[in-house]
């Protein structure tokens, strides 16, 4: 029997180190260093493996560019990524909540 990884845990295998993602490993997926957001809540869908992921993280506003640059990346054919953008703050925003969504790309390339 071939015990090679097919499917959602051949993906998300890649971008966690556990079947249950923490906020290191979501850190770790979006390629950034923890410090630059906070995982305010996630969710993961499907069991056994993973088949998507909805976050919401709080960024200052001074790591906005490099977080959003990051998801921005991560979208491809393997992983799509989608968020809204929420400024927080009166006069000028201290920085922003992101909805994001992580779903493994079924349709291919």
């Amino acid at each position: 029997m071939d015990s090679e990884q097919r499917g959602s845990e051949k993906l998300w295998g890649r971008l966690f180190e556990s079947e249950v993602p923490k906020g290191a490993d979501l850190a770790k997926a979006l390629s950034l260093a923890a410090d630059d957001y906070t995982v305010k809540r996630w969710w993961k869908y499907g069991q056994p493996a993973i088949d998507s992921i909805r976050g919401v993280l709080d960024v200052p506003s001074d790591r906005v560019s490099g977080v959003l640059g990051s998801l921005v990346k991560m979208h491809g054919g393997e992983i799509q990524v989608s968020f809204d953008v929420f400024p927080y703050g009166i006069v000028a925003p201290d920085g922003v909540h992101i909805n994001i969504l992580l779903e493994r790309n079924v349709g291919g390339g």
